[in-house]
């Protein structure tokens, strides 16, 4: 009797199992069969409501206020007072005061001349580039935040401790640059006119109106060098230069444009 039990127990279990197994596998088919329905209905769903939002985005244009926002704030890069801390340290090892120019037409060595109490506004053509009659602010002292500032905002600055334009050496002039974004909409701000350095070529001429003259110079070097780079403030072969520097990229920092131009005889 015992055995007859344990054989119809057994005969039960395997039917609930057989049962349990059915019902795991009906429910496991259902599934699938409803997924297959409904994932291409979401599917065509999603991708309709992406449709529209890429349709909204395009008629929608960015509100003035935020593009106001966005310029205001990201527009260029400042250097900052480390950097220009940095420069007028290696300016004063450099000796500058010691220097002499070359004139080829005298044969003679001209002595370097720092005049730090000129104060006449000059001003910068390049007409190649559409740079015209910007004005450079003479020796501004660049380690003074508010001070430099205050001078870029109205065209660009020559770095006090560098010879004057026309006084030989090499004279070192600054200004901003600006995200293509903002410049393409203000290419005429001289708060970012130096984003137009990137479009000069070797050969083409620069000229400074200073006092009563008009020096000329004719570019000769054009470089990418990194923020630690200080020979930008070197004179070259004893010839007198100007060297203009931005940010680069434009309006962003991470290195230096530098322009190196020399004195038409």
């Amino acid at each position: 009797m015992d055995n007859q039990w344990n054989v119809k127990v057994e005969d039960r279990n395997k039917v609930k199992k057989a049962r349990l197994y059915t019902s795991l596998f009906l429910a496991t088919a259902g599934l699938l069969i409803i997924a297959s329905q409904v994932i291409p209905l979401l599917k065509s769903y999603v991708d309709g409501v992406l449709a529209q939002k890429r349709v909204d985005m395009k008629v929608e244009p960015v509100p003035e206020s935020y593009k106001k926002y966005i310029e205001d704030e990201f527009a260029y890069y400042d250097p900052g007072l480390s950097y220009f801390a940095n420069l007028s340290q290696k300016l004063g090892n450099l000796d500058v005061s010691s220097q002499y120019t070359y004139n080829p037409q005298t044969g003679a060595q001209v002595e370097v001349k720092i005049d730090k109490e000129y104060s006449k506004p000059m001003y910068l053509d390049i007409e190649s580039i559409g740079i015209k009659n910007i004005k450079i602010t003479p020796n501004v002292d660049s380690e003074n935040e508010k001070v430099y500032d205050q001078y870029l905002k109205t065209g660009v600055a020559h770095f006090k401790g560098t010879p004057l334009p026309g006084d030989g050496g090499n004279s070192f002039i600054y200004g901003h640059s600006a995200i293509e974004s903002f410049f393409s909409n203000h290419s005429n701000n001289p708060e970012t006119i130096f984003s137009k350095l990137d479009d000069i070529d070797i050969g083409q001429e620069v000229t400074v109106k200073k006092d009563d003259k008009v020096l000329e110079y004719i570019v000769r070097n054009k470089k990418i060098v990194s923020p630690d780079d200080f020979s930008i403030l070197q004179p070259t072969n004893n010839k007198k230069t100007i060297t203009m520097m931005t940010c680069w990229p434009l309006g962003i920092g991470t290195k230096r444009l530098i322009i190196i131009a020399e004195r038409r005889i």
